[in-house]
């Protein structure tokens, strides 16, 4: 995440974060001053507890971007859903659904081999 990222409304990260424990700057010891250094640089840091990794202390803006990221995109869902509904309407998708249906077992089997093939 670059340090030029616009500032997020407090609201949204109200929002986001009010699940997470916090704690003051204030209270981290004068050990941390190079971690949070090193979490602004780069966006992120690994802490690990007798050797192995044990959790991720990272950056505001590299949190935000990871819940949005991970929130659908629902107008590209319903997009997506609108195009392949109108594929299946019409004529040609009614005469193709009836030739499936007319099939004998193994010939709608060879077909869908096939088509699975070519995809």
């Amino acid at each position: 995440m670059s340090a030029r990222a616009a500032p997020k409304p407090i609201a949204e990260i109200e929002r986001l974060t009010r699940n997470l424990p916090s704690f003051s700057a204030t209270k981290l010891a004068s050990g941390m001053q190079s971690v949070t250094g090193t979490v602004m640089a780069r966006g992120a840091v690994l802490i690990t507890r007798h050797e192995q990794p044990s959790m991720v202390l990272m950056s505001v803006e590299r949190y935000l971007a990871l819940e949005q990221a991970a929130q659908p995109d629902l107008e590209a869902l319903t997009r997506h859903f609108d195009t392949m509904f109108s594929h299946m309407q019409g004529e040609a998708a009614a005469q193709a659904m009836a030739d499936a249906f007319a099939m004998a077992p193994a010939e709608l089997g060879e077909a869908a081999v096939a088509r699975a093939a070519h995809r």
